[in-house]
């Protein structure tokens, strides 16, 4: 439309929002052109429809009273009833001259024909909430009729469609009520983006947690929407969205951890401390009745809390690692890869302590000629664990 025709257009809209109005409305045959919708609150509703109709050189149409109450425009027909596919042009037409509006007609008779509250009933779906071009389909073949009046029903009607009327000069008016329409329009495209924006959060709050290179992605992705919805870029925000749902459907799928060889790991890892704590138990055997004050002080610990407590052989670095494995077993599926980071990071510095600690090198290579080995099973056990839990 020209920017004159597109003024006039919204500031019929404008008078809509005060008062009911007419209307007549069809679409251009050429895809090119745009179509015909006038709404004026003097003009009859066939007048109208016998100019738009032969704006556009098409017998498809509809026309009657319409009114606005924010987003819902609510239009009583005039002769028969539309398809609904002829419905769904008009709000293709509408939403091109960045006019969004929730359409509901109704019959002469008062009966509602078509709801668009009605049309999205129902399950929703993953994305239903994102999608900001839902209502914009192609025609579609159903009841009704694409054509409220024939010519030869507007001829043979009586009535005089002759336009007689000396229309004011009324462009100071319309630019008025044309930037005010622009802002109840600002308003509720300010509405449509902050739900697009509030729907997709929560998709990518779900997401997050699987990995964290993933995790920057989406944060990325989702800052570059909030900014496309700040500045009420429609466009700018519909790419967005695409992009994130395109990135959501991306996600790394993580590697199902084998439960029954992370127990037997754990089993293992068991028998092993067992042996360990058997071994010093021979060793404090034969320290009841050796002089070394140094290796007395492991005889009064006792071979089953040597391993274990801040003061044990481990100092407390073997209780870090149980407490992680605890944590694991009881996390949820979503928390068991940082879980799993957090027991590893354990397991190092369990590691580093047995290599560098002197007491443990002295009761691995006691005088007594009894055997104990610490490092290396207890190690090897946790190896074990690690690579099974590690996805």
């Amino acid at each position: 439309m020209d920017p004159k025709e597109l003024q006039q257009l919204k500031a019929g809209i404008q008078k809509a929002r005060k008062q009911e109005v007419n209307f007549a409305y069809s679409p251009n045959k050429n895809p090119k052109e745009d179509d015909a919708l006038m709404i004026h609150p003097r003009k009859k509703p066939k007048m109208l429809l016998v100019a738009v109709k032969k704006e556009t050189q098409n017998p498809k149409s509809m026309c009657g009273v319409v009114t606005i109450k924010s987003k819902e425009m609510t239009i009583e027909c005039v002769g028969k009833p539309p398809t609904q596919g002829l419905i769904k042009m008009m709000r293709k037409f509408l939403i091109s001259q960045k006019l969004n509006f929730k359409i509901h007609v109704k019959d002469e008779e008062g009966n509602t024909v078509h709801s668009d509250h009605a049309e999205e009933e129902g399950a929703e779906t993953p994305d239903h909430m994102l999608d900001t071009f839902s209502h914009e389909t192609d025609e579609v073949s159903d009841s009704g009729s694409d054509e409220a009046f024939t010519d030869e029903e507007l001829a043979a009607s009586g009535e005089s469609l002759e336009d007689t009327e000396d229309d004011e000069d009324t462009s100071a008016e319309d630019a008025a009520a044309a930037a005010a329409e622009d802002a109840a329009q600002e308003e509720i495209l300010r509405d449509k983006l902050t739900s697009i924006l509030a729907a997709l959060t929560h998709k990518v709050e779900k997401a997050l947690g699987k990995d964290e290179e993933y995790d920057g992605k989406l944060r990325q992705q989702l800052a570059a929407v909030e900014a496309s919805v700040n500045a009420l870029d429609d466009p700018g925000t519909q790419s967005g969205v695409k992009a994130m749902l395109a990135l959501l459907a991306q996600a790394p799928t993580p590697e199902k951890v084998d439960q029954k060889e992370v127990f037997a790991a754990i089993k293992e890892f068991q028998v092993q401390r067992a042996n360990v704590e058997t071994e010093i138990g021979s060793l404090l055997a034969k320290l009841k009745a050796h002089s070394d004050p140094r290796m007395q002080l492991i005889q009064a610990k006792g071979p089953s809390q040597a391993l274990t407590g801040a003061a044990s052989v481990l100092q407390g670095n073997l209780d870090a690692v149980l407490a992680g494995l605890k944590d694991w077993g009881a996390a949820d599926p979503k928390q068991k890869v940082a879980v799993a980071k957090k027991l590893s990071a354990s397991i190092t510095t369990l590691n580093k302590h047995m290599a560098s600690d002197k007491l443990i090198d002295l009761l691995e290579k006691n005088p007594l000629g009894v055997t104990v080995s610490i490092k290396k099973p207890i190690e090897a056990a946790l190896k074990d664990i690690e690579q099974k839990i590690s996805i």
